[in-house]
């Protein structure tokens, strides 16, 4: 069985829950183990304007995989931005020395999208049980595939959740807005600002006649959904968009039940994009019965 060590972070075990049990939920399925790292601390997300003390925070989760002894695997893209940039930062024998780390970066850090799109997408073609017959966006936010030193990704024009939801069966359209800023960083200072930048994204997934928009950001859904109704009501206008994790999608595409998904957590409603696959899954195994059943009788015809 293949093996990952797991970093959560903090948001979740708290606010992105359905985020935890639908990567969980989804890498037990695909026969791959995520063993969660002991006693990891927080990535430093907010202590981004103190470098060595940020450093300090990542490093200890990066020695503590190590020991574990298997390539580290992070779903949050802010905790994966900060633990990949110091691991790439670590290069540096000084800053080693000044912040006292004994990591010896013998692992690689990746996000989730990464090892799902890249790694394991064959895989997962082969375990599709319901096809995603709905048209999906993909969005990856400003710091999935950023920066170009450490990501798995063009930074500007990403396609590994494209090609992962296409392989799913899902209608991808092109997204303009795919690489770009939520506003979700400067929520505290500024939410009219932020409001409007989401409420973009919103207005051309509508354009583009999405059921649903994918995230890989915890950030990036807090804004597209949990404030989707201030951004309704910041901009007088009405979206009702779906916001779900990629992985939350793989889990449907793959049989997974959808409350195992957190599909039930959500602010705005998933209930009609689960509905609908569940629909076309029922209509497929019909389809697919009857077309048994006709070959049956036809060999007990001509015997």
């Amino acid at each position: 069985m293949k093996k990952y060590s797991y970093y959560p972070g903090c948001t979740l075990h708290t606010s992105a829950k359905e985020y935890d049990m639908s990567v969980r939920a989804v890498f037990s399925a695909l026969g791959v183990e995520l063993i969660e790292i002991e006693d990891w601390n927080c990535c430093g997300a907010l202590e981004v304007g103190i470098p060595l003390l940020a450093y300090a925070l990542n490093a200890r989760n990066l020695a503590l995989a190590e020991r574990a002894g298997f390539d580290l695997v992070v779903p949050c893209s802010a905790c994966f931005y900060n633990l990949a940039r110091t691991d790439h930062a670590l290069r540096d024998e000084e800053l080693r020395r000044r912040i006292g780390t004994n990591y010896a970066r013998r692992i690689k850090v990746r996000h989730v999208l990464d090892v799902l799109a890249n790694d394991l997408l064959d895989e997962i073609k082969m375990r599709v049980k319901r096809e995603l017959s709905m048209r999906v966006v993909p969005y990856y936010g400003c710091l999935t595939v950023r920066p170009s030193d450490f990501g798995f990704d063009d930074p500007n024009h990403p396609e590994s959740m494209d090609r992962l939801l296409s392989a799913l069966g899902a209608d991808v359209p092109k997204f303009p807005s795919k690489a770009k800023c939520c506003g979700g960083p400067i929520l505290m200072t500024a939410e009219e600002v932020p409001l409007k930048m989401a409420g973009q994204i919103l207005e051309e997934a509508k354009r583009v006649g999405a059921d649903a928009i994918s995230v890989a950001c915890p950030l990036c859904h807090l804004m597209l959904d949990a404030k989707q109704p201030d951004i309704e009501e910041a901009l007088g206008k009405e979206f009702k968009v779906p916001i779900l994790y990629f992985t939350q999608l793989v889990g449907l595409a793959l049989g997974i039940k959808p409350r195992k998904l957190g599909l039930h957590k959500n602010v705005v409603p998933a209930r009609e994009v689960v509905e609908k696959v569940l629909r076309q899954a029922r209509r497929t195994l019909s389809v697919g019965r009857a077309a048994a059943c006709s070959k049956k009788r036809e060999r007990l015809r001509d015997s």
